[in-house]
């Protein structure tokens, strides 16, 4: 608290570039700027407004805002300097070369006689603590001089890298930000950084600089306790905290690129009225929300996630559930099927998002149709979990940055691929069950393609008793085990089935005739028959009925349970069902079934037959059966009617 008495006053104000104590040299591109190259403007949509919430103070809603201004550059502080340090690195380098042109442009920039500039403000936020003690532990350093430290690491913080303050110098043509704040405890200060590159200072001693600087107070580099003015139109006078970046990298369409970011990114948190963002005058809220979601503001290649987003939190028609993961912590799955019309709305992916309501990333998921999902993780301990593992830009989750826990890292990868699938499954629970005839797993429709009753699946049509080995293999995306797993490292959900031809799971009837576009349903020759006792009247018939087209999914490999969705096109009083596996030759062998669930009710099985099948015409059927599979294959079902 001392470090301050008797200076206030005193315009000992100036840039200060560090020295390197003969230690390491650094480009214009260190690493910790190329993290966020990519898309600059995102990246500070995202970044910015995650800090904000991780600073939020009660309950109000956070506000954010991103303010365009021009700065008379010779308004900035401590132009001349800054100019200085700018030509001499451009002077380090060859004339011509790659950083001297760099180099050079900033310095076109200075001497011009206005720059754009980009205000981003909070409020309802809590301000950086420690401006004024300027405490090693406390906020106000860490953003400022840390890099990699970071003051968050409770489970209600968006980030935690303390890498994010980077995108800032990105979207900085003079890579210098300005961090100005006012803090609960009425604490005002700010620190002016560029971040440059290494230059040499001194011939004989070759110390050169870190390539970082700082507009502060004395040698000590200490933040300056005054109010920060820059954008004249704008005065602080709550707690929050305002990042300039001076000289604004504003491509073209920045504003609309910013927009798109922020609800691709907190949708969530903006629906539940958590976070406000205004963008130029453009307000964002859950009041605003629909109309920003519908309107031409979002860049085209994002509306469908977007729109997808909001029709998710919406819609009446969403189906919900909320399910535990492993005992860490509840998630709720929110899940929307769409019709043939309204197919180009679906993103057929899973949305993740944790506490507070960012987005992570998300997953391709095989729904049985077009869908879209999103799975929202609050704040409890799964939420902790998934954080501790997240890449620096907080776009994915990474369990092999875990090396010195080999059983935590395992159970990682069991806590996401039991996410995946309770999301699979859920999906496989409300489709499955739906009135639609029209159904379709995306990215697996020609291995687990309609098949017709009543026909066979190879050349052979022998039916063999020896399991079949897998022997050629070819990538499809099916539903794992949800429960333990040894194959933790499964977490993509690609399997392996036997090679089928690239048109699909084609079945041609041997034994009846399919049911063709306009023609009648014909029933297949008798291909089993009863007897009284004494073995001379025929009392029973069994007919094989063909040209019902099924669906076939895989609910749970290890322990071999299969789903099997159909709609009837007769009315038969009295079916039995069988089911076939095939291997890459086409022969088929026959499915020890040990329990059939048929719409919710169980069905007597009996050498591997589900008995007593009543089938009314239009009406849909869904088998759970428990098999006696172990792996992925390629099915076929008979069925036949007892007459």
């Amino acid at each position: 608290m001392g470090l301050f008495n008797n200076i206030l006053g005193n315009k000992n104000y100036k840039w200060k570039f560090i020295e390197n104590g003969n230690g390491p040299e650094y480009s214009l591109d260190s690493t910790d700027v190329e993290t966020f190259k990519k898309d600059p403007i995102a990246s500070i949509a995202r970044e910015l407004c995650q800090n904000s919430i991780d600073a939020r103070k009660g309950t109000e809603p956070v506000v954010v805002e991103f303010k365009s201004f021009y700065l008379n550059t010779k308004d900035l502080p401590g132009i001349d300097a800054l100019k200085r340090e700018m030509i001499c690195c451009r002077d380090s380098h060859q004339q011509g070369t790659k950083y001297y042109k760099k180099f050079d442009s900033m310095v076109s920039h200075l001497e011009r006689e206005q720059i754009l500039c980009l205000r981003v403000s909070d409020y309802n936020t809590k301000g950086l603590e420690g401006v004024k003690s300027f405490d090693r532990n406390k906020a106000f350093y860490y953003l400022t001089k840390g890099n990699g430290l970071t003051t968050k690491d409770n489970a209600t913080s968006g980030g935690s890298k303390g890498i994010g303050k980077f995108a800032s110098f990105v979207a900085s043509d003079l890579q210098t930000v300005f961090y100005s704040t006012l803090n609960e405890d009425n604490e005002e200060g700010y620190l002016g950084i560029a971040k440059l590159a290494s230059r040499l200072l001194d011939e004989e001693s070759g110390m050169c600089t870190t390539g970082y600087g700082y507009y502060c107070y004395t040698e000590k580099v200490l933040p300056i306790l005054e109010k920060l003015v820059l954008d004249k139109e704008f005065t602080r006078t709550q707690s929050g905290t305002d990042v300039y970046i001076i000289d604004f990298r504003a491509e073209e369409n920045w504003k609309s690129s910013i927009i798109t970011k922020v609800l691709d990114s907190f949708m969530v948190a903006i629906d539940k009225g958590d976070l406000i963002v205004s963008v130029d005058g453009t307000n964002i809220s859950n009041e605003t929300l629909r109309d920003i979601v519908y309107t031409n503001e979002i860049t085209e290649s994002d509306k469908r996630n977007i729109i997808g987003q909001y029709i998710l939190l919406n819609d009446a028609t969403v189906f919900k559930k909320e399910v535990d993961i492993r005992g860490y912590g509840n998630i709720k799955i929110l899940l929307k099927d769409f019709n043939k019309q309204e197919e180009s709305l679906a993103t057929n992916k899973c949305i993740m998002v944790r506490y507070p309501y960012m987005k992570i990333t998300d997953k391709k998921i095989p729904f049985p149709k077009p869908s879209s999902a999103m799975c929202i993780i609050e704040k409890n301990e799964l939420n902790s979990i998934l954080r501790s593992i997240e890449n620096p830009q907080h776009t994915d989750w990474e369990p092999n940055r875990i090396q010195d826990d080999v059983e935590f890292r395992l159970e990682i990868k069991r806590v996401i691929k039991t996410i995946r699938n309770e999301v699979q499954l859920f999906a496989n629970e409300c489709l499955l069950s739906a009135d639609d005839k029209e159904l379709d797993v995306d990215g697996a429709g020609e291995f687990l393609a309609d098949t017709e009753f009543g026909g066979t699946n190879g050349d052979s049509g022998i039916e063999k008793t020896e399991k079949p080995k897998i022997i050629n293999s070819r990538k499809v995306v099916l539903t794992n085990n949800v429960g333990d797993s040894s194959n933790v490292d499964d977490v993509s959900n690609i399997l392996d089935v036997g090679t089928r031809t690239d048109d699909g799971d084609e079945t041609n009837s041997t034994e009846g005739h399919n049911q063709g576009s306009g023609g009648e349903i014909h029933e297949g020759e008798n291909n089993k028959q009863g007897f009284n006792e004494d073995g001379t009247d025929e009392i029973l018939r069994t007919v094989n009925l063909s040209g019902i087209k099924a669906k076939t999914l895989i609910l749970d490999r290890e322990s071999g349970k299969y789903l099997i969705s159909f709609t009837s096109i007769y009315d038969e009083p009295n079916c039995e069902m069988e089911l076939f596996y095939l291997d890459d030759n086409g022969s088929k062998y026959k499915t020890n079934i040990k329990k059939c669930i048929l719409n919710g009710e169980e069905y007597t099985v009996e050498n591997n037959l589900v008995k007593n099948i009543k089938l009314e015409k239009d009406k849909k059927y869904k088998f759970e059966l428990d098999t006696n599979l172990d792996d992925i294959y390629v099915c076929e079902v008979k069925l036949y009617a007892n007459r």
